[in-house]
């Protein structure tokens, strides 16, 4: 049996159903996946561990240690003894998630090995986004050496080839978390589920911090009240930028339209979706952006950043989610008034996100993205 290993930093509740699938589809071609996580949690992250029992694969954990630069948003890990393990496993193949420093040791060990690996990367361009010519250089010479690419969409691939890779060599993986957990969650929370009297519910996810720029969903809600009362937006998350927040609802009047609510864990997360009347997505810059994965397999009308990466790959304007630009918030308050003006209306489009996502955005076919470029880079290497 030929072996595989996948380098990542902790094992998260949305990556490991998506790495059972990889493992179970590898094996049918007779290939056994390894996963090497950086360590087994780290101090920011506060969703609960995951019980390694729920793992269908081979498994390693390193002690890295951890560093920030002041960065809340980004951890950098230092993959301690990742060589050492990797000699014990004899590898065939390695993924290398992003371009992290895990990524950068194991470029330089291909210098020393014929062992291929592959770029597992959602990397995507951003207008007048810094990205430093020293960045692109080393992201440049990991990718020429690198036999085949996993991108998380349309964008990612974009970059992967707009970077040097060869594009027959760029398999999608459409970044996605477990949506039949959410389906099946949400639709039987749907059948109880009691909402508030004479109430719209809004809902938002997301890391409160100033990339995200939650403030310009709070500035729909102001222009929202202005035509209607009966809402309320249940903001769940939490992030540098709750006090500001909180003070803008508080300088703004809408105490009694906007609710924090915190971190919220996986589980708890489709309580919110089943009784959402539409999900904001707001963000000014994601790679991606998942929780538009679990929104749309919940069934939930979005509307959804032009600034997301996955906007583009999930979202068809008008049949199944609206595409909008949370800068202009008269705008988006007319398309949320008018959703609200007619509910049933929305039904179709709900259905389409719901049947979008579960034939085209599962965790079978992301495993498939994986499968198709391990196999390819393994035949490359014969």
């Amino acid at each position: 049996m030929r072996k595989a290993v996948l380098v990542t930093n902790i094992p998260s509740p949305y990556r490991i159903p998506l790495f059972n699938a990889i493992a179970g589809q590898l094996r049918q071609d007779n290939i056994e996946l390894t996963v090497i996580f950086g360590r087994k949690t780290y101090e920011r992250r506060k969703f609960d561990q995951v019980s390694e029992s729920e793992f269908e694969f081979q498994y390693r954990f390193l002690d890295s240690e951890t560093i920030d630069f002041g960065n809340q948003e980004k951890t950098y890990f230092s993959y301690k003894g990742l060589f050492a393990e990797l000699r014990k496993i004899q590898p065939d193949c390695i993924i290398m998630n992003g371009y992290t420093v895990a990524t950068t040791i194991l470029w330089l060990r291909s210098f020393l090995s014929n062992v291929p690996f592959i770029v597992w990367s959602g990397s995507i361009f951003k207008s007048g986004r810094f990205d430093s010519l020293i960045r692109r250089i080393q992201r440049k010479l990991i990718i020429r050496r690198a036999s085949a690419f996993i991108a998380y969409g349309s964008l990612a691939k974009e970059y992967l080839i707009e970077m040097g890779a060869s594009e027959d060599e760029v398999f999608v993986g459409i970044n996605t978390v477990d949506t039949r957990f959410f389906k099946e969650k949400t639709t039987m929370l749907k059948r109880d589920i009691v909402k508030e009297e004479n109430k719209f519910s809004l809902t938002y996810i997301g890391y409160l911090s100033a990339r995200k720029n939650v403030i310009a969903v709070l500035n729909v809600m102001k222009e929202l009240v202005k035509h209607r009362k009966d809402f309320v937006l249940d903001i769940l998350g939490d992030g540098p930028e709750l006090e500001n927040l909180k003070n803008f609802v508080l300088l703004n009047k809408l105490s009694n339209h906007v609710k924090f609510h915190g971190f919220i864990q996986k589980k708890e997360i489709p309580i919110f979706l089943a009784k959402s009347d539409c999900f904001l997505f707001q963000t000014d810059f994601d790679i991606w952006g998942l929780v538009l994965n679990e929104a749309m397999a919940s069934g939930c009308l979005v509307i959804s950043s032009e600034n997301a990466g996955a906007t583009k790959d999930l979202i068809q304007h008008g049949v199944n989610g609206y595409i909008a630009d949370y800068r202009e918030p008269v705008a988006v308050a007319k398309i949320l008034d008018d959703i609200l003006c007619d509910p049933k209306s929305s039904e179709a489009i709900r259905r389409a996100a719901m049947e979008f996502i579960e034939t085209k955005a599962s965790v079978e076919i992301s495993a498939a993205g994986f499968t198709g470029a391990i196999t390819y880079a393994l035949g490359q290497n014969k």
